[in-house]
C-alpha cells in the first residue's frame, strides 16, 4: 500500500497529472483572453501537453510562454483565417435562400467546405507545436492529414462534442475543458506523427523542415512527411 502512495505510485501521478491540466486549462484561458491569440494559446497548450506525455517534463509556464512567444506571429495569422474564413461561410449558410433554386447545390457544398475547414483546424496547432512549417505548408499538412486520417478526425470531434456536451451540464468543467480536450487528443496526433517520423521523440536535435504532405501521392504517405523540427528540446534556446 506504501508504494501506492509513493512518489512512483499511481496515485502520486494521477493527481500530478490532474493538477497540470488544471494549470495549463488556466494558462489557456489566460492567455486567450484577448481572442485573437487563442491560435497561439492552443498551440503552446499543445506543445507542452505532448512534452509532458512523451516524458519530457519541464516547468509548465516557462514552456508555455517559450511556444507561445516562438509561435505567436504564424498561428494568429492561422487563427485569424480560420476566423474569417468561418465567418464567411456562416453568412453564406445564413442567407443560402438569396440563391434561390440553386441552394439545393450551394448549401451541401458549403457544408462540406465547412467540415473540412473544422477538421483543418484540428491538426494545424498541434503540427505548429511539433514541427517548423511556414503557414502555406501548415494549411497543405493540416488539410493532408484530416482526411488521409479521417478515423483519428472523427474521434477528436467526438471527443470535443462529448466535452462540451458535460461542460454544457456541469459548468465548472469549462476551467478545465481545453487541457482535457488537448490531453486526450494529443495522444492521437502524436501516434500519427510517429507514422511519418518514428524519431520524433528518440531525437530532439532534428533541424529538418516537416516536408509538405500534400506534395506526395497518398500511397506514398509513409515518405512524404520528411523532415520536422521536433519542438521538444524548444526551451533550451
Amino acid at each position: 500500500m506504501s508504494g501506492f502512495f509513493s512518489m512512483d505510485g499511481p496515485f502520486y501521478k494521477i493527481g500530478s497529472l490532474i493538477a497540470d491540466i488544471m494549470i495549463l486549462s488556466f494558462y489557456w484561458l489566460l492567455f486567450s483572453i484577448p481572442l485573437f491569440t487563442i491560435g497561439a494559446s492552443t498551440t503552446a497548450l499543445y506543445y507542452v501537453m505532448t512534452r509532458r506525455i512523451t516524458n519530457r517534463e519541464g516547468y509548465l509556464f516557462r514552456d508555455f510562454w517559450t511556444s507561445f512567444k516562438s509561435n505567436f506571429k504564424q498561428t494568429t495569422i492561422i487563427w485569424l483565417i480560420f476566423l474569417v474564413v468561418y465567418y464567411i461561410l456562416y453568412i453564406n449558410i445564413r442567407n443560402i435562400n438569396v440563391v434561390g433554386g440553386m441552394r439545393n447545390i450551394v448549401f451541401p457544398v458549403q457544408i462540406c467546405f465547412l467540415i473540412e475547414v473544422t477538421l483543418c483546424s484540428l491538426y494545424i496547432f498541434p503540427l505548429n507545436a511539433r514541427f517548423e512549417l511556414t503557414l502555406k505548408d501548415s494549411f497543405k499538412t493540416a488539410f493532408f492529414m484530416a482526411n488521409r486520417h479521417l478515423l483519428t478526425s472523427i474521434c477528436c470531434v467526438i471527443i470535443a462534442g462529448a466535452i462540451v456536451y458535460a461542460t454544457m451540464a456541469t459548468v465548472i468543467l469549462f476551467l478545465v475543458a481545453m487541457g482535457l480536450y488537448v490531453f486526450l487528443t494529443s495522444y492521437l496526433f502524436l501516434r500519427i506523427f510517429k507514422k511519418y517520423r518514428p524519431e520524433i521523440d528518440q531525437d530532439p536535435l532534428l533541424a529538418d523542415t516537416l516536408t509538405a504532405a500534400a506534395d506526395t501521392a497518398p500511397d506514398n504517405a509513409g515518405d512524404i512527411v520528411g523532415g520536422p523540427d521536433d519542438r521538444s528540446e524548444q526551451t533550451e534556446r
